[in-house]
């Protein structure tokens, strides 16, 4: 049942077994999942059916640091979350994604990459995608066939595949409305987690429309799964009994800030065999889905050279600039809206040129019927963990009275190098195979690389998993270290993270939650539903 919580009566309490904060991938995946047997479960979601501007001017806040896009313009506040402009890339981690490596300080989950299998199985269809095998053999064609590069194997392919991409809010809105035992609230917007004097245990959510109505839920579990800025900010917020925030007794709510540095148009590859032999990663159609290639470090090579996860791409031609160009037109719409001038204006007004550029570049040579033998590559990696590289509170308000964030998103000093170390390696190989030449594209472009980084739209880290309360806010279970019923659910729990688009690995962790929480709260109750 979908219900808008403006017409719930002021001053109204309502009862679950669970109450989910957020309807985006991970509350939408908790809600079916745990919906049906007498439970009773509440999810609670900002926005509505579709794209609200006042609901969206909610995720305001200021960034600092390493540029990101405005975050009005990073998350969308309406039934589906993220999902609803999402790009639909999947790929889940790999084993040395979530083990303990000795030169990443602050890496390794307290869980291994095998406990997610099965999970991973279920995310494939929930995300609408193709068969669960992402071995590149299984994805090669007599014209599009992976890199023959030299059996040191310093470099192997991968394959993404695309969701349609699956709109979580459209998708299963008819899921949503039919689930047994299953109340979806829109329009509601958590402002405050009550807690008992020893904050050990969550005793209930205070609730808030943007036309001043205001309820109480109370459940005997709550999860939290409303991103990796929006979960930080409401547990830092929640401070009437534990001042520092809810979970926050070591002050690691809102550190370990993380997204994807991506960066187009890094180097330009001569191809020696002509176009077919990059076919492989572009985008094309296999087993019922849009799949696309990628090459990475292998295991030894990031191991010897001590490189993160990174993933580089090929795009035909000597630019790629469209994506960016698309950015920056937004964010400057985004700002002249608001009558001011954005932060980077002359970066900005190059990116939109380049695309310009691009756009008539591609003109040609869909016009002439011709493809030059050459391909720029773009780069997209996993940075370090860093805790200083955070999520905070500021002095401002927004419209319900919860302090606006500031973001300051950090990228390890040595960045620069370790995108030029994975090109030279990538060079060395693709001479050594006979494959074409690699030229860095440094200055001819017209603007530095660094200049050129961009973020992913992928918030994690700021809530991270560990064992130890003292390096992590919640438990291998999700559960916040010493909260008995409050659970945090998406990216934000994760301690490190590939150079995957996080959906298809929130989906799989959300899989795995619900389960446990069947196991821990839900055995044997009776729907207790109650509005009083």
């Amino acid at each position: 049942m979908i219900i808008d919580a403006r017409t719930v009566p002021e001053g109204t309490t309502l009862s679950a077994d669970i109450c989910l904060i957020g309807g985006g991938a991970a509350g939408i995946t908790l809600a079916r999942d745990l919906a049906g047997q007498g439970r009773s479960i509440i999810l609670l979601e900002s926005g509505g059916l579709e794209f609200d501007a006042a609901t969206q001017e909610l995720y305001q806040g200021k960034t600092i640091g390493q540029p990101l896009h405005p975050l009005t313009l990073e998350r969308l506040r309406f039934l589906g979350g993220s999902t609803n402009h999402w790009s639909g890339g999947c790929r889940p981690f790999d084993d040395l994604d979530m083990s303990v490596r000795s030169y990443i300080p602050d890496s390794g989950w307290p869980i291994t990459r095998a406990d997610l299998d099965d999970y991973y199985r279920r995310a494939q269809k929930i995300c609408q995608l193709g068969p669960y095998n992402y071995e590149s053999r299984e994805w090669s064609q007599p014209n599009a066939v992976p890199l023959p590069f030299a059996e040191s194997a310093v470099f192997t392919s991968g394959v993404y595949q695309y969701s349609p991409p699956t709109r979580f809010g459209d998708v299963y809105r008819r899921d949503l409305e039919q689930g047994e035992g299953l109340k979806v609230y829109l329009h509601a917007n958590v402002v405050d987690i009550a807690v008992n004097e020893g904050a050990s245990q969550v005793t209930g959510l205070q609730v808030a429309c943007l036309d001043g109505r205001r309820f109480r839920v109370e459940a005997k579990g709550y999860i939290l799964g409303v991103g990796g800025i929006e979960n930080a900010r409401l547990l830092l917020s929640a401070n009437k009994v534990q001042k520092p925030g809810l979970g926050n007794g070591n002050d690691l709510v809102g550190r370990y800030f993380m997204d994807h540095p991506y960066v187009p148009n890094v180097a330009t590859i001569a191809a020696a065999r002509g176009n077919e032999v990059f076919a492989f990663y572009q985008v094309r159609q296999m087993h019922g889905v849009p799949a696309q290639g990628y090459v990475q470090a292998s295991a030894d090579t990031q191991a010897k050279e001590k490189l993160s996860s990174f993933a580089i791409g090929f795009e035909p031609g000597t630019f790629h600039g469209q994506g960016g160009a698309r950015e920056s037109l937004s964010t400057l719409y985004h700002y002249l809206r608001e009558g001011r001038w954005p932060d980077h204006l002359g970066d900005q007004l190059s990116q939109i040129l380049r695309g310009a550029e691009v756009n008539l570049q591609d003109k040609y040579y869909a016009w002439t019927h011709t493809q030059p033998a050459t391909f720029s590559t773009n780069y997209i990696c996993e940075c370090p963990p860093d805790r200083d590289s955070r999520v905070s509170l500021g002095k401002t308000t927004d419209a319900l009275g919860l302090r606006h964030v500031r973001v300051d998103w950090r990228l390890p000093q040595d960045f620069e190098r370790n995108l030029h170390r994975s090109h030279e390696l990538l060079a060395r190989e693709l001479g050594r195979s006979g494959i074409g030449r690699l030229r860095m594209n440094d200055d001819s472009s017209g603007q530095a690389l660094m200049e050129r980084v961009s973020n992913g739209y992928h918030h994690m880290g700021t809530t991270r998993m560990h064992s130890d309360p003292r390096q992590g806010v919640v438990d291998a279970n999700c559960r916040v270290h010493g909260i008995a019923n409050l659970f945090v659910a998406g990216s934000s729990v994760f301690p490190t993270y590939s150079f995957d688009n996080p959906t298809m690995t929130i989906v799989a962790l959300s899989l795995r939650l619900s389960e446990h929480l069947k196991s821990v709260y839900l055995t044997s109750l009776t729907s207790r539903s109650t509005v009083r």
